[in-house]
């Protein structure tokens, strides 16, 4: 029985859709802020799952298949799925010649390898992730070859950086204690499975 890509990019848009919805009901209690909300994991964990058993049942959803939206949307929801680190990085191993082959968006694949790397505590590649330094500023964390990072970027199709820097201190938000802060974010990247030691 030949696979009915349409239905499946239908799907795809759906659990986006219902991402987003749960979303903006946390970020209006403000439970969104304050860590990993378990509402938003258990979406996020459904739907890895059901993509999952999309991917495996009929390989992935790849621009020519479900069209360039759905394509981006099943890419979201795989850099949503971040206390799944084993479907995370099974699906970087599919999306990277993917991408070369122009199936799945390069700058989405950017965003997982970065974010792959972000949690095991790497240097990014391409400088797709920001978190708090001990000061309370926004950062992009540590990267590779900094001085070849926006070179690195545009062949990702992503636009150029001018700074590390995101959010100076006269910014809208910093947490109330960066320290206590990153020693709860570490302490979660090894209880998920991201890290097997704390480090930096």
């Amino acid at each position: 029985m030949a696979t009915d890509w349409k239905a499946i990019a239908e799907d795809i848009q759906h659990m986006m859709r219902e991402d987003t919805a749960v979303r903006e009901v946390l970020a209006s209690t403000g439970e969104l802020f304050h860590g990993y909300a378990p509402a938003m994991e258990k979406v996020h964990l459904k739907h890895a799952q059901h993509l999952k058993t999309l991917i495996d049942e009929h390989g992935f959803p790849t621009i020519s298949k479900v069209g360039r939206d759905a394509a981006i949307d099943a890419m979201r929801l795989i850099l949503h799925a971040i206390s799944w680190p084993e479907f995370m990085r099974s699906m970087e191993a599919i999306t990277v010649d993917l991408a070369k082959a122009g199936e799945v968006p390069k700058d989405y694949v950017a965003r997982l390898i970065d974010r792959i790397r972000f949690y095991e505590g790497r240097k990014q590649i391409y400088g797709t992730n920001a978190d708090w330094d001990d000061n309370g500023i926004l950062r992009i964390t540590d990267v590779e070859d900094e001085s070849k990072l926006n070179a690195r970027r545009a062949e990702m199709d992503l636009p150029p950086l001018e700074s590390l820097v995101i959010t100076p201190l006269d910014g809208d938000f910093h947490p109330a204690d960066p320290k206590k802060r990153h020693e709860e974010y570490v302490a979660w990247t090894l209880k998920v499975g991201w890290r097997t030691v704390a480090m930096p």
